[in-house]
């Protein structure tokens, strides 16, 4: 990792909605990046010059450093509260469990803000008690793709390319938007080839 790949990752993070991939491992590139940075800095045998390059460089370095994460992280929890799937290849892995909690307590608060609604009917007007039914959508894997955690918390997945799925239906839009899945349609009726002649 040197500054140039740090400022391009920067760019693409903050220039694009999504997630962007990272190169692995990024953080600890990214922690040796800053470390030799900070070390050239308090070298000895610079010029007051040479040194004042180096410790501005070494500020850039951080703050490209802190907007990539701090993106990334606002990326995270807007996918949560938006009910879209993050890939876990899309997440560091020092980000990983952070995406998955975040994904777990969101989902957890929409279902207390649900329960608080329908909280205040009286018992006739609420629905019977029964679990919440997730509308499932066909689905085919473009490539292969790591296991993601659905809208109704259940794990599906990992997927090889041309894998059918069933997924929630919140979980395949996001997919499709995604360029990760086309949705499977089933025709009603079996059409057959005209016969030869």
């Amino acid at each position: 990792m040197n500054r140039d790949e740090l400022y391009r990752i920067w760019k693409a993070e903050k220039s694009e909605k999504t997630l962007q991939r990272l190169p692995a491992p990024f953080y600890a590139e990214v922690r040796k990046l800053l470390s030799d940075c900070k070390a050239s800095s308090a070298a000895t045998g610079q010029d007051r010059a040479e040194k004042a390059i180096t410790e501005k460089e070494f500020k850039i370095l951080q703050r490209l450093s802190t907007e990539i994460a701090k993106a990334r992280m606002k990326k995270i929890i807007d996918a949560a509260l938006s009910g879209q799937t993050v890939g876990t290849e899309m997440v560091a892995q020092e980000e990983a469990e952070f995406a998955k909690i975040v994904s777990t307590h969101v989902g957890d608060y929409y279902r207390f803000v649900d329960e608080l609604v329908l909280g205040g009917l009286s018992a006739e007007e609420r629905a019977p008690s029964k679990p919440v039914e997730v509308r499932l959508e066909v689905v085919r894997f473009l490539s292969d793709f790591p296991a993601i955690i659905g809208v109704d918390l259940k794990t599906y997945g990992p997927f090889k390319s041309e894998d059918i799925a069933t997924v929630p239906a919140e979980n395949a839009s996001a997919l499709i938007n995604q360029g990760v899945v086309k949705q499977v349609r089933f025709s009603e009726g079996i059409t057959s080839a005209p016969a030869s002649e």
